[in-house]
């Protein structure tokens, strides 16, 4: 009778990890599939984020978007970020 109930625990354990395993590559597989960069994509993506980057003029390390204000002292973030 122990023997039995060892036996199905274990059964059930594999049974539960290995439909755990199919559900992970099966949401996995669909993004892998649809991810397509190359550098010149990667290169015009990043070009305009770093060009709207703006620091405040007193605290340079504090950076945003133009128009914004400054964490530190609530000047407006003018200079660009290079």
């Amino acid at each position: 009778m122990k023997n039995l109930m060892f036996l199905s625990v274990i059964l059930l354990v594999i049974v539960g990890c290995n439909s755990k395993t199919k559900t992970e590559t099966t949401d996995n597989a669909p993004t892998l599939q649809t991810v397509d960069t190359t550098t010149a994509d990667t290169a015009a993506i990043q070009k305009p984020v770093a060009e709207q980057l703006y620091a405040c003029p007193m605290h340079p390390e504090v950076q945003g978007k133009k128009g914004e204000e400054c964490s530190k002292c609530g000047m407006e973030l003018t200079e660009p970020v290079k």
